[in-house]
């Protein structure tokens, strides 16, 4: 797990380029979505994440979690001919990623996880699995916003993706999540 969730140990703001470049080698394209700004990463320990932006209201900021799976699959692969190690498929892992993700973003309450279509996850996002759910912060990484929602995506041997939207309005939150919505997809 330690491997996992290395690339989000770090707390540092990157620039639009080093995130794009950090995205690519994760298997990921980043497009800047019109109206909006590189926001200051917060440390907190809820859920790190590698960049933010916010858009030019301050009325909807997005903050994306990559997991690159490259170094946990050789590792799996290494496990399997070592019976002393037994190892779960990182392919398998962010059902639990998800769910822990949102406990975290409550405190401790469980997430209703909608499953987007797989069709359209293919189609909008190239991805082999995408789902979401709607809450109320409760945490320090929502601080400053009462509403949420996380995307998460999955896309195999490849990476999964956390994207969490973020306000303070829980009627326009959808509105204001269209623009950002397909900023962040698989190569």
């Amino acid at each position: 797990f330690l491997t996992f969730f290395a690339i989000n140990t770090y707390c540092q703001t990157l620039t639009l380029e080093e995130f794009q470049k950090q995205a690519a080698k994760s298997g990921l394209q980043f497009k800047m979505p019109s109206g909006y700004k590189i926001k200051e990463i917060k440390e907190n320990r809820d859920l790190q994440y590698s960049f933010a932006i916010i858009n030019s209201e301050g009325t909807m900021e997005v903050r994306y979690s990559l997991f690159p799976m490259q170094q946990m699959l050789e590792e799996y692969e290494k496990s399997k001919k070592d019976p002393n190690v037994i190892m779960i498929n990182p392919n398998k892992l962010y059902v639990g990623l998800m769910t822990a993700n949102g406990m975290n973003m409550t405190n401790g309450i469980m997430p209703n996880i909608g499953d987007f279509p797989t069709e359209a996850v293919k189609k909008e996002f190239n991805a082999d699995y995408g789902g979401n759910s709607f809450f109320e912060f409760n945490c320090e990484f929502g601080k400053g916003y009462k509403y949420g929602q996380f995307v998460c995506l999955h896309k195999e041997n490849v990476a999964d993706v956390i994207i969490t939207f973020m306000s303070n309005d829980r009627y326009t939150h959808s509105d204001l999540m269209n623009i950002p919505f397909h900023s962040l997809t698989f190569k």
